[in-house]
């Protein structure tokens, strides 16, 4: 029992009893299917260990009494100190779209009332009090001057475009932090009873996982209240303000010891900085100006890398990092690759089904080897990732306390790349391309067909999802720091050295052919 365990918490897999049944929760970047056979095989085993465990680590996260206001999170007061930076507020806006099918336009209105209640992170705002120190106030639902707008398109004859412009104008607009709401929404009816949703929240009181939680939420609550019942929402033991309060307690009480102790170890030393080819003189102070394009890797090469994956162990997001960093090591000949990726910071039966900013941001540290082949790389990635993920807890916020590092306004602590894999195979939809083509590049990337990503939090964030049965990816970068033509030669190289890579994964990598990177004069 101990080994399948310790292997659960090396791939980063939750189990929880619910009423005496097993609930298993997977990270994001997927698991192993041999992993979830064998945790098939032994269900009744984890069972009876989990009901005699206690866990102190999981123990309750205690209510707070009421009070005026309440202490942040690391995470937000990360937020918090960036959104003082030029645009550095709208850079943590996070719009986006949902199509849904509403029939009673007014009960749907009632039922996000009704999330509002619900959660109080979104009737909560963040003030400076007397001693000068931001503290987060949560306030009765009618002080929250929440509306949402509504637009009939049905008989509209440019609705593309005055969708879009709605959109890409709401998008620009920056949150006002002391007053609130921190949320916008726009329901546009498209036909019949075909909306969609826009939504445009701030980062320091959403993350991703939030947003589907929001909408679930909603929806529940809508379809409750068609049939005048209470919607089957499992009760919330604490609230955001509780979290934040037990995170900065547990960090007082140096209970995340074992947590720092890793990433300190992690990071220790020099920590490498990476440079790209092509990159324009970095201005002094960060900037958040960003576009994005999106590309696809034909289905050929996409096989070929889940087949990899599948048959030396691990997951795509894994084979994802690996090849992505053999890609940087061939563009910049650094051997010491640190890349960011998103961690969801919910590793607590309380933090399930509660909205707010629980993501957190992992360093991924590797040495590489020019000498080594990618096989023998994968494998160093496999086993970092894994045992990265373990130790999500311990904030990024933290981590960069702790080491200590110089400040550098031009760029973000640790590392300016980020690369990550979202969760749910999605379908090709409004894109008429089959994935067998290659050098397609799609203008305001995939995923984003009414919302434009137009400001860049990183040097690039490098984002793989799988549409239609083939992979994708987007790349938002710093148009401060880069030419389109540069993002577009990157991409195109780095699917040419995968396709490579994969093709003779034995050959050492220093033997794998040079990335020609073209300057945009030659392009």
């Amino acid at each position: 029992m101990k080994t399948l365990l310790q292997k659960l918490v090396k791939e980063n897999i939750h189990l929880t009893l619910n009423e005496g049944e097993l609930s298993v929760k997977i990270p994001k970047t997927g698991v192993d299917p041999a992993i979830i056979n064998e945790i098939k095989t032994r269900k009744l085993d984890l069972i009876e260990y989990l009901s005699n465990l206690t866990d102190p680590n999981k123990a309750e996260i205690p209510v707070l009494t009421k009070q005026e206001n309440y202490p942040l999170s690391l995470n937000q007061k990360r937020i918090w100190n960036l959104c003082k930076l030029e645009k550095g507020s709208v850079a943590h806006n996070i719009p986006g779209s949902v199509i849904i099918e509403i029939i009673d336009k007014d009960r749907f209105l009632q039922a996000l009332d009704a999330v509002i209640d619900r959660h109080e992170i979104l009737r909560t705002v963040f003030k400076i009090n007397e001693l000068g120190e931001v503290r987060q106030y949560v306030l009765p639902r009618e002080d929250i001057r929440f509306k949402i707008d509504y637009f009939d398109f049905r008989k509209e004859e440019n609705k593309e475009e005055r969708l879009k412009t709605i959109i890409d104008t709401d998008a620009f607009v920056p949150f006002d932090l002391e007053n609130g709401p921190l949320f916008r929404a726009f329901l546009f009816r498209i036909k019949g009873d075909k909306h969609l949703l826009y939504y445009n929240m701030h980062s320091i009181a959403f993350d991703g996982e939030s947003i589907e939680i929001f909408t679930r939420d909603a929806m529940a609550f809508s379809e409750a209240l068609k049939i005048n019942e209470v919607p089957d929402l499992q009760e919330l033991n604490i609230q955001y303000k509780e979290f934040a309060n037990w995170q900065i307690k547990r960090l007082e009480k140096n209970e995340l010891k074992e947590y720092k102790e890793y990433w300190l170890d992690h990071l220790s030393g020099n920590l490498s900085i990476l440079d790209m080819p092509n990159q324009k003189e970095r201005p002094r102070v960060k900037t958040f100006s960003g576009r994005l394009l999106g590309t696809n890797i034909t289905v050929e090469t996409s096989e070929k890398l889940k087949d990899f994956v599948n048959e030396k162990g691990g997951n795509l997001f894994m084979g994802i990092m690996a090849s992505w960093k053999v890609f940087l090591n061939k563009c910049t000949s650094e051997e010491d690759l640190i890349l960011g990726t998103p961690a969801l910071g919910r590793d607590h039966p309380d933090l399930e089904n509660q909205i707010g900013p629980y993501i957190n941001t992992i360093a991924v540290r590797n040495q590489l080897d020019p000498n080594e082949n990618f096989l023998s790389f994968y494998n160093k990635v496999k086993d970092t990732v894994s045992k990265s993920y373990a130790f999500q807890m311990y904030p990024y916020e933290k981590i960069v306390e702790d080491l200590k590092l110089n400040k550098d306004e031009s760029r973000n602590p640790i590392f300016d790349i980020v690369l990550l894999l979202q969760r749910e195979e999605q379908m090709l939809g409004e894109f008429p391309l089959t994935g067998n083509e290659s050098g397609t590049i799609i203008e305001g990337g995939i995923g984003k067909k009414y919302v434009n990503t137009v400001v860049a939090k990183y040097d690039m964030e490098i984002d793989f999802r799988e549409l239609g049965g083939c992979l994708w990816f987007n790349i938002n970068y710093n148009t401060d720091l880069y030419e389109k033509d540069t993002i577009v030669n990157f991409m195109n190289s780095y699917k040419n050295l995968l396709n490579q890579m994969l093709d003779d994964y034995m050959k050492p990598i220093i033997n794998l052919p040079n990335i020609d990177i073209l300057t945009p004069e030659q392009i």
